[in-house]
């Protein structure tokens, strides 16, 4: 699913360059994007992973949020529905994400809350 929507966006973004510079419709969601990436990444600098671990029959992440607000993020798990979670402001907490019969998660992405 992200590989097809990653290779839409780019199909879009190409294809924008091919009109040229008589049409501004192309040009006005590019000039957003940076304004988006920087937001994400100000959030990512929020929540961090301490520690992957397996307890009995289940799967969890250990985070630590350093920021003075709640906030929200999903652990990204291959061939899985990323399941969401929140941690309130300056704390460490676990949390559940799947089975042992799940596939490792390989990361967390920062969400809006």
């Amino acid at each position: 699913m992200r590989k097809a929507v990653a290779m839409a966006t780019a199909a879009t973004a190409f294809a924008g360059s091919l009109v040229g510079f008589g049409t501004q419709a192309f040009a006005a969601p590019a000039s957003t994007a940076p304004i988006a990436s920087q937001a994400s990444a100000t959030a990512a600098e929020c929540v961090t992973v301490v520690r992957w671990y397996n307890k009995r029959f289940n799967r969890y992440v250990e985070v630590k949020n350093s920021c003075a607000r709640k906030a929200c993020f999903s652990v990204t798990v291959a061939a899985r529905r990323d399941p969401q979670f929140s941690i309130g402001a300056n704390k460490k907490q676990s949390f559940r994400y799947g089975g042992i019969a799940w596939t490792k998660g390989t990361d967390i992405k920062n969400k809006r809350c």
